[in-house]
């Protein structure tokens, strides 16, 4: 019953500006509808923007300039790494710093869950079915004929099986225990598939899940279908409402990850964008495409801090369109890979996750001598410029030791437990000093948590609820995924979820136990139980956050604690150590600088003015007809024909992720890295950096001697 009323939506979002009234008595309705959908959105984002202040200690809009007050926009946001709270971040960001209402693209799964689905249609979301989502268990077992390294193992056999009525052409037939699947390419008859592709199996190198494959398509398994989806219709509601003048979002990955990197982006968003221009009746129709960078600093945890970055836009004109419907292959690909380069321009990527460490450590080594405390939009591109010269430069000597030494450096900050910043705090001067500032640090912190134990003991079995069943969700996750890492992308949203279901509750019952203890004491007078019980409600709200806040201070504290006490308790050998990692962090901060200040003029013209002005971006905005002329050799791998992404062949394109297509991707990826996407205006500056940096070599030798020893 739900999820059939969750199919018709609330209302459909209008384009921000003024819409003329239309004369006709009918169309009065529309306007009511069109009344109650903008109340329901800003009501719902007006909630979610209090959900989202919570869970989050500081959320830092950047480049919202970028975003146009008026005309059709979509907004291409990466990465997917907090399931249902990236779309919340985006929407209420934009809303609060443009004024604009954002539609989004939601899979029919989530949309089938009322508790998405509910708030998802009183925003306009528009509904996406995915294949992999349809997948049911199937009378009979299924096997590859002659299935081995040899063969083109695209013949499937079937026992038991009735293919012509569980089956169709362009489906999907899969392994259980999600070991992949595969396209239909031909129902021959009940017992016999022609297969589009084969089963991914590496028979040179197996690894366990490799050989469970070859074990059950040779030996004969149980198997799962799914029909085919026609995204057709989902594709001429997308160019309906960005030709209405409205506001798109996408996550153009397709699906969610944990990943350092980009997954390969979906043909979907530049489709939409260009089919969107290529109907248009209007001559001057643009759409506007703009990157959105989420950068978040530990997204599963509760207090973390997370970066909206919005990106220059990428105008898609009617001009485009035209090329479009001639040549639509060449013309998606270079406007994906436009976008993918400006993804990148506003998201933090690495190559893995222990570059991503050193960099971030020798981000905090070089701001170090220059600012205490730094802004966190300036974080975010601080990390960007790191990576991309390291990638550049990792070929160096002299830029390998150093990513080595740093590493090693923040490793044993990690073994000792502290962080860089409470390094130069470990000091064996003034104990006397050192003793008072640890018991007056000690007292406030002993102050303001006990400020907070009212809210930490009312709002305590919440937590560890949420921690326990997110942790569930992440476990389960990671088994029903081939890209994740460690599944942290579904725990916050399940911390936000578990609370919001039950914080009402515990509410209730603490308001319950509150109105029965005042009543019997006989402190509410005349007033009625309703009063009383609904006062004491909003007092149990205002605790809890109350001790938020002062509980927030007293963490903050309690963190300084450390190194203070790691002063009074060392040793004589102990301080030496200490002075030892002291004079390291000193000597890493300048080789970090050094090599900074040496190559960093080198790939960016505004290095020296960067810090003074960081967030001055330049607002020209990025006509994509000026760069399809661009020959780019980035192979995307779009396996289709001429045509096969035109807008009247639209049926079989993928808007959403297929989990083992995303995984060929990304191996792909690892086998074929792609060429440097530098300007070949620096290769003379390049020559320059070519020399070593003998005396900074010796000196940074000798720091990593001095790591080892200590």
């Amino acid at each position: 019953m739900i999820a059939e009323k969750l199919k018709k939506p609330f209302g459909e979002p209008e384009a921000e500006e003024n819409q003329p009234i239309p004369s006709d008595r009918s169309s009065y309705l529309d306007i009511i509808r069109r009344i109650f959908f903008l109340f329901t959105y800003d009501l719902v984002i007006w909630f979610f923007d209090a959900v989202i202040h919570t869970f989050f200690r500081e959320l830092m809009p950047r480049g919202t300039f970028n975003i146009p007050k008026k005309g059709a926009v979509i907004f291409v946001i990466a990465p997917h790494h907090n399931q249902f709270v990236d779309p919340v971040v985006v929407m209420t960001t934009v809303r609060k710093m443009a004024g604009r209402r954002v539609s989004l693209l939601t899979a029919a799964k989530s949309y089938r869950k009322w508790f998405i689905g509910i708030p998802a249609r009183m925003c306009g979301a528009i509904l996406v079915e995915r294949a992999q989502d349809l997948v049911k268990a199937v009378e009979g077992t299924i096997s590859v004929e002659n299935f081995g390294e040899n063969n083109d193992n695209l013949v499937v056999l079937g026992k038991d099986t009735q293919f012509t009525r569980d089956c169709m052409e362009k489906g999907l037939v899969g392994l259980p225990e999600f070991l992949g699947n595969a396209q239909i390419a031909e129902v021959v008859s009940d017992s016999k598939l022609i297969l589009k592709k084969p089963f991914k199996v590496n028979f040179e190198n197996p690894t366990e899940k490799d050989e469970k494959i070859i074990k059950r398509l040779t030996e004969g398994t149980k198997f799962v279908a799914a029909p085919h989806v026609d995204n057709h219709q989902v594709f001429q509601n997308v160019f309906d409402h960005l030709n209405a003048g409205r506001v798109l979002g996408i996550f153009p990955e397709g699906g969610l990850h944990d990943r350092p990197t980009l997954l390969p982006l979906k043909p979907g968003v530049a489709i939409m964008a260009l089919g969107a221009v290529a109907q248009s009746k209007d001559p001057n129709q643009i759409v506007n495409i703009i990157p959105v960078g989420l950068n978040y600093f530990h997204p599963n945890k509760f207090r973390s801090r997370v970066v909206v970055e919005f990106g220059k836009p990428i105008k898609v004109t009617k001009e485009d369109g035209a090329k479009y419907e001639k040549d639509s292959r060449a013309v998606v690909n270079k406007l994906l890979d436009l976008i993918t380069l400006r993804l990148k321009e506003v998201t933090v990527t690495c190559d893995d996750y222990d570059t991503l460490m050193a960099i971030q450590a020798a981000r905090r080594l070089y701001t170090a001598a220059h600012r205490e405390t730094i802004p966190l939009p300036l974080v975010v591109e601080m990390n960007r410029r790191l990576i991309k010269g390291y990638q550049k430069y990792s070929d160096r000597p002299d830029v390998k030791e150093l990513k080595d030494a740093v590493g090693e450096y923040n490793k044993k900050l990690m073994q000792l437990g502290i962080h860089d910043h409470q390094v130069e705090s470990l000091t064996q001067s003034n104990r006397l000093f050192v003793t008072y500032m640890f018991f007056d640090r000690f007292f406030k912190v002993i102050l303001f948590l006990g400020l907070a134990m009212p809210g930490v003991i009312m709002f305590g079995p919440i937590f560890l609820v949420a921690k326990k069943i997110s942790r569930k969700k992440a476990q389960e996750a990671l088994a029903a995924s081939t890209v994740k890492i460690k599944a942290k992308d579904v725990i916050g949203t399940w911390k936000i979820l578990v609370a919001l279901g039950l914080a009402p509750a515990l509410y209730i019952f603490w308001a319950v136990v509150a109105t029965i203890l005042l009543t019997k004491a006989g402190w509410t007078g005349r007033l009625p139980k309703t009063v009383v019980f609904i006062l004491c409600y909003l007092w149990s709200v205002l605790t809890t956050y109350a001790s938020l806040r002062v509980g927030e201070i007293g963490v903050d504290y309690y963190k300084s604690l450390k190194p203070l006490f790691y002063s009074l308790v060392s040793q004589h050998i102990d301080l030496l150590q200490l002075e030892n990692l002291q004079k390291t962090r000193k000597e890493l901060a300048e080789q970090v600088t050094i090599v900074c200040e040496r190559f960093g003029p080198l790939m960016f013209d505004d290095f020296n003015e960067f810090y003074r002005d960081f967030n001055q971006l330049n607002d020209n905005d990025i006509d994509f007809a000026s760069v399809l002329s661009y020959n780019d050799s980035t192979d995307l791998r779009r396996n289709a024909s001429l045509n096969s992404l035109s807008i009247h062949n639209l049926s079989d394109v993928a808007i959403f992720s297929n989990p083992q297509d995303d995984q060929e991707s990304i191996e792909s990826d690892d086998k074929h890295p792609k060429p440097s996407e530098e300007n070949e205006t620096h290769s003379r500056r390049e020559d320059y950096a070519e020399s070593e940096l003998p005396q900074e070599k010796v000196r940074l030798r000798r720091v990593v001697k001095r790591m080892e020893e200590t």
